[in-house]
């Protein structure tokens, strides 16, 4: 009998690229099921970002793990976009417990408070070897990714395609030559944007890390623009004001991004409001979101909380849902310090927004 891990992520036909946006309070972690051919049992496993510090509710990454994946090395790629602790917390112990093969990464140092879960990131790098680490820079070309070394090859990603849009090379090498306050200051300009694509008619998901203003403004629209269009939209930043100002006090709102890639749907990866130390998702973020996306294609994973799980099928269509069982099996509570979380909670409504009248948990919108 399948466990809950089992039941939600293991897509049960074939041809099914299914994406869950994890719920994991302020941070972000996304695994996605790759189909790699015409068999029900052929598909490959990838995580975006990994989080793991044991907030309120927030799934545990090695329990959902050991349920999912029977044997070490099911999870095959682990891809960064940037080293915060928030997108890289708990992949020491992700890849002690589970393992991965390779490891893609934006390739920042970053120091101060990042540093030590930093080091685990390079523990885990050192692991994998050379011969399977690469690096996220921008291209032009489809199912690129870098070697270390500077090469770019082609490798694909079973049966998607996916272009790497950020960070430019151009820019880590100028971010390398800075010091350690500065590439601190600039790590979300230095950060990894990749849209993912699947289906004929072909539909695609962004996934866009922490990047700001200043990555988009400078470095990726106006180079990317004709390969911007994304029918998902992963919240940069969390709901942050970031992705469209430099501060509050801004007036120089930039939106040519969002404009260009016309979202139908937009996933933020954020607790409520008052839980997250940053108060993301910004009130001034949400109402800019807004002006482009309809509100019923909005989706505040920490409004109840609940995570989300896109399904794209080869002929295009796209079924989008909530769910609350993973977090109900493999969400934990406050840490009391000496290991003790509290009980996960039971939910059996839904919600998008605060603002919004609840749901049942049943799929949504879609072709």
């Amino acid at each position: 009998m399948a466990n809950t891990a089992e039941k939600i992520i293991k897509p049960s036909k074939a041809g099914i690229f299914r994406t869950v946006f994890l719920y994991t309070g302020q941070g972000e972690s996304t695994l996605m099921v790759i189909p790699t051919g015409s068999g029900v049992d052929d598909y490959k496993y990838i995580l975006v970002d990994s989080d793991r510090d044991f907030e309120k509710n927030e799934i545990d990454l090695v329990s959902l793990f050991k349920d999912l994946f029977k044997n070490k090395g099911e999870l095959e790629v682990f891809i960064n976009t940037h080293p915060h602790n928030d997108h890289i917390g708990g992949i020491k112990e992700v890849y002690d417990e589970i393992g991965f093969k390779e490891v893609w990464h934006s390739n920042h140092k970053p120091g101060g408070k990042h540093k030590i879960k930093y080091e685990a990131l390079q523990y885990v790098i050192k692991k994998v070897g050379k011969d399977n680490e690469y690096h996220l820079l921008g291209t032009n070309d489809s199912n690129e990714i870098h070697k270390i070394n500077g090469d770019g090859i082609i490798k694909k990603l079973g049966d998607i395609d996916y272009v790497v849009l950020s960070p430019a090379k151009y820019l880590c090498e100028d971010i390398t030559d800075e010091d350690a306050d500065t590439r601190d200051k600039r790590i979300h300009e230095q950060c990894g944007v990749i849209k993912f694509t699947y289906g004929n008619p072909a539909k695609s998901i962004m996934i866009t890390g922490d990047s700001d203003k200043e990555a988009w403004k400078e470095h990726i629209t106006d180079y990317h623009k004709v390969k911007l269009p994304a029918d998902v939209l992963s919240a940069s930043h969390h709901g942050s004001r970031t992705f469209f100002k430099d501060d509050e006090e801004d007036d120089d709102v930039y939106e040519t991004h969002i404009e260009e890639i016309k979202p139908t749907y937009l996933i933020i990866s954020a607790p409520k409001q008052e839980d997250s130390p940053h108060e993301h998702p910004h009130d001034d973020a949400i109402e800019i979101y807004k002006k482009h996306v309809d509100e019923d294609g909005i989706f505040h994973l920490g409004s109840e909380p609940y995570s989300i799980i896109v399904d794209i099928d080869a002929s295009g269509d796209m079924e989008i849902k909530t769910d609350t069982e993973l977090i109900a099996a493999y969400g934990g509570g406050n840490d009391d310090g000496e290991g003790n979380k509290s009980e996960s909670r039971n939910f059996s409504s839904i919600g998008i927004l605060p603002s919004r009248t609840k749901i049942d948990d049943k799929p949504m919108g879609l072709k």
